[in-house]
Protein backbone atom coordinates (compact mmCIF):
# COMPACT_ATOMS: atom_id res chain seq x y z
CA UNK A 1 0.00 0.00 0.00
CA UNK A 2 0.81 3.61 -0.69
CA UNK A 3 1.83 5.40 2.21
CA UNK A 4 -0.98 8.16 2.69
CA UNK A 5 0.35 11.63 2.38
CA UNK A 6 -1.31 14.73 4.37
CA UNK A 7 -1.85 17.49 2.32
CA UNK A 8 -0.02 19.97 3.12
CA UNK A 9 -2.65 22.64 4.61
CA UNK A 10 -3.54 20.41 7.20
CA UNK A 11 0.43 19.63 8.27
CA UNK A 12 0.66 23.70 8.45
CA UNK A 13 -2.29 23.93 10.47
CA UNK A 14 -0.95 21.72 13.44
CA UNK A 15 1.76 24.66 14.63
CA UNK A 16 -0.67 27.24 13.47
CA UNK A 17 -3.16 25.78 16.37
CA UNK A 18 -0.32 25.34 18.84
CA UNK A 19 0.49 28.62 18.04
CA UNK A 20 -3.08 29.79 18.50
CA UNK A 21 -3.05 27.68 22.15
CA UNK A 22 0.08 29.20 23.70
CA UNK A 23 -0.69 32.61 22.57
CA UNK A 24 -4.73 32.19 24.61
CA UNK A 25 -2.49 30.84 27.84
CA UNK A 26 -0.26 34.02 27.59
CA UNK A 27 -3.25 36.27 27.37
CA UNK A 28 -5.36 34.45 29.94
CA UNK A 29 -1.96 34.05 32.49
CA UNK A 30 -0.98 37.81 32.51
CA UNK A 31 -4.78 38.70 33.02
CA UNK A 32 -4.73 36.73 36.46
CA UNK A 33 -3.28 39.11 39.43
CA UNK A 34 -0.53 36.65 41.46
CA UNK A 35 -3.28 36.45 44.17
CA UNK A 36 -5.94 34.93 41.70
CA UNK A 37 -3.02 32.27 40.45
CA UNK A 38 -2.00 31.36 44.32
CA UNK A 39 -5.60 30.88 45.26
CA UNK A 40 -6.17 28.38 42.29
CA UNK A 41 -3.56 25.84 44.70
CA UNK A 42 -3.76 24.21 47.66
CA UNK A 43 -1.27 25.98 50.35
CA UNK A 44 1.18 23.46 52.32
CA UNK A 45 1.94 24.74 55.55
CA UNK A 46 5.27 23.06 56.55
CA UNK A 47 4.55 21.48 60.11
CA UNK A 48 7.37 21.76 62.35
CA UNK A 49 8.02 19.72 65.34
CA UNK A 50 7.41 21.33 68.71
CA UNK A 51 10.46 20.27 70.62
CA UNK A 52 13.00 21.41 67.57
CA UNK A 53 10.60 24.81 67.94
CA UNK A 54 10.87 25.22 71.64
CA UNK A 55 14.40 24.29 72.16
CA UNK A 56 16.18 25.43 69.61
CA UNK A 57 13.88 27.88 68.19
CA UNK A 58 14.37 25.86 64.79
CA UNK A 59 11.34 25.14 62.32
CA UNK A 60 11.92 21.61 61.23
CA UNK A 61 9.77 19.35 59.82
CA UNK A 62 11.84 16.45 61.50
CA UNK A 63 12.37 14.98 64.98
CA UNK A 64 15.46 15.88 67.61
CA UNK A 65 16.86 12.23 66.59
CA UNK A 66 19.93 11.03 68.53
CA UNK A 67 22.12 8.35 68.18
CA UNK A 68 22.76 6.36 71.00
CA UNK A 69 26.46 6.02 72.06
CA UNK A 70 27.97 2.56 71.72
CA UNK A 71 24.79 0.93 70.25
CA UNK A 72 23.03 1.18 67.34
CA UNK A 73 20.07 2.41 68.43
CA UNK A 74 18.62 5.72 67.91
CA UNK A 75 16.53 7.81 70.15
CA UNK A 76 13.38 10.58 69.09
CA UNK A 77 13.12 13.47 71.61
CA UNK A 78 9.77 13.67 72.49
CA UNK A 79 9.10 15.15 75.46
CA UNK A 80 10.54 18.29 77.27
CA UNK A 81 10.26 18.53 80.66
CA UNK A 82 10.55 22.14 81.99
CA UNK A 83 10.25 21.72 85.68
CA UNK A 84 13.50 18.96 85.55
CA UNK A 85 15.01 21.04 82.82
CA UNK A 86 15.45 17.81 80.67
CA UNK A 87 14.41 16.75 76.89
CA UNK A 88 13.87 12.62 76.52
CA UNK A 89 13.31 9.99 74.58
CA UNK A 90 13.25 5.97 74.45
CA UNK A 91 15.44 4.11 72.63
CA UNK A 92 15.42 0.47 71.73
CA UNK A 93 18.15 -1.31 71.07
CA UNK A 94 17.17 -5.00 70.83
CA UNK A 95 17.62 -6.63 73.98
CA UNK A 96 18.69 -3.53 75.45
CA UNK A 97 16.34 -0.45 75.77
CA UNK A 98 15.77 2.53 77.64
CA UNK A 99 15.64 6.69 77.90
CA UNK A 100 17.79 9.39 76.22
CA UNK A 101 17.78 12.60 78.20
CA UNK A 102 19.86 15.81 77.27
CA UNK A 103 20.25 18.69 80.58
CA UNK A 104 18.62 21.65 78.75
CA UNK A 105 19.93 23.75 81.48
CA UNK A 106 23.41 22.52 80.04
CA UNK A 107 22.38 23.56 76.68
CA UNK A 108 24.98 25.90 75.42
CA UNK A 109 25.42 27.64 71.85
CA UNK A 110 29.33 26.97 70.50
CA UNK A 111 30.95 28.32 67.69
CA UNK A 112 29.17 31.17 66.99
CA UNK A 113 25.82 29.48 67.03
CA UNK A 114 26.30 26.51 64.48
CA UNK A 115 26.65 24.02 67.57
CA UNK A 116 25.50 23.21 70.55
CA UNK A 117 27.31 21.27 74.00
CA UNK A 118 25.28 19.67 76.41
CA UNK A 119 25.20 17.54 78.58
CA UNK A 120 23.05 13.85 77.55
CA UNK A 121 22.56 10.65 80.49
CA UNK A 122 21.33 7.42 78.71
CA UNK A 123 19.83 4.79 81.05
CA UNK A 124 19.10 1.26 80.55
CA UNK A 125 16.95 -1.60 81.93
CA UNK A 126 20.78 -2.14 84.34
CA UNK A 127 22.18 -0.40 87.02
CA UNK A 128 24.12 1.73 84.93
CA UNK A 129 23.35 5.86 84.44
CA UNK A 130 26.00 6.95 81.88
CA UNK A 131 26.83 10.50 81.56
CA UNK A 132 28.26 12.28 77.80
CA UNK A 133 29.43 15.51 77.17
CA UNK A 134 27.67 15.70 73.48
CA UNK A 135 27.74 18.63 70.96
CA UNK A 136 25.05 19.14 68.08
CA UNK A 137 24.80 20.49 64.97
CA UNK A 138 21.50 21.42 62.45
CA UNK A 139 22.03 19.98 59.21
CA UNK A 140 20.38 22.22 57.19
CA UNK A 141 20.43 19.73 53.93
CA UNK A 142 18.72 16.98 55.86
CA UNK A 143 16.57 19.90 57.83
CA UNK A 144 17.78 17.50 61.20
CA UNK A 145 19.78 17.89 64.75
CA UNK A 146 21.95 15.19 64.26
CA UNK A 147 24.78 14.32 67.67
CA UNK A 148 28.26 15.17 66.18
CA UNK A 149 30.15 13.96 68.72
CA UNK A 150 30.21 12.40 72.45
CA UNK A 151 32.50 11.79 75.38
CA UNK A 152 31.59 9.63 77.92
CA UNK A 153 31.52 11.86 81.86
CA UNK A 154 31.62 9.08 83.71
CA UNK A 155 28.68 6.35 85.79
CA UNK A 156 25.96 7.45 88.11
CA UNK A 157 27.91 11.00 88.76
CA UNK A 158 26.35 14.33 89.50
CA UNK A 159 27.32 17.09 87.51
CA UNK A 160 27.60 20.41 89.50
CA UNK A 161 28.45 22.66 86.83
CA UNK A 162 29.30 23.41 82.92
CA UNK A 163 30.97 26.66 81.24
CA UNK A 164 31.80 27.03 77.77
CA UNK A 165 35.00 29.24 77.29
CA UNK A 166 36.29 29.40 74.07
CA UNK A 167 37.09 27.18 72.83
CA UNK A 168 36.74 24.31 76.16
CA UNK A 169 33.93 23.47 78.05
CA UNK A 170 34.80 23.11 81.58
CA UNK A 171 32.35 20.55 83.49
CA UNK A 172 32.37 20.37 87.33
CA UNK A 173 31.40 16.85 88.35
CA UNK A 174 31.28 14.45 91.32
CA UNK A 175 32.35 11.19 90.81
CA UNK A 176 33.06 8.22 92.65
CA UNK A 177 36.11 7.84 94.64
CA UNK A 178 38.38 4.58 94.03
CA UNK A 179 36.83 1.69 96.71
CA UNK A 180 33.45 3.66 97.31
CA UNK A 181 30.30 1.91 96.84
CA UNK A 182 28.09 2.74 93.60
CA UNK A 183 25.09 2.90 96.24
CA UNK A 184 26.73 5.63 97.72
CA UNK A 185 26.85 9.00 96.36
CA UNK A 186 29.75 10.07 94.50
CA UNK A 187 31.93 12.26 96.72
CA UNK A 188 35.24 13.13 94.94
CA UNK A 189 35.17 16.59 92.90
CA UNK A 190 36.78 16.63 89.70
CA UNK A 191 36.94 19.39 86.44
CA UNK A 192 37.16 18.21 83.10
CA UNK A 193 38.20 20.77 80.47
CA UNK A 194 37.96 19.40 77.02
CA UNK A 195 38.44 21.02 73.34
CA UNK A 196 35.55 22.34 70.65
CA UNK A 197 36.55 22.19 67.44
CA UNK A 198 35.05 24.03 64.54
CA UNK A 199 33.37 21.26 63.38
CA UNK A 200 31.98 20.68 67.17
CA UNK A 201 34.46 18.15 67.77
CA UNK A 202 35.51 17.49 71.61
CA UNK A 203 38.87 16.42 72.45
CA UNK A 204 40.03 15.86 76.37
CA UNK A 205 42.52 18.57 77.38
CA UNK A 206 43.00 17.88 81.06
CA UNK A 207 41.32 16.26 84.42
CA UNK A 208 41.77 18.08 87.36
Amino acid sequence: MKKRILPIPLILLIPIVLLVVVVVAGVYRFSLTDEEILSKFPSHQLSSNSVMKEVFDVQSPNPWTVKVPETHAFAFIETVDHENQVASGRYDAGSQRGQLLVLTDTLTPVNDGKGYVAVMRVTSQGTGVFNYLSTFQYDQQRERMVLVDSKLLGDRITIEAMEYLVPQVHVVLNQHAEGQAMAEAPAEQVTLRFNVSNRNQLSLVKSI
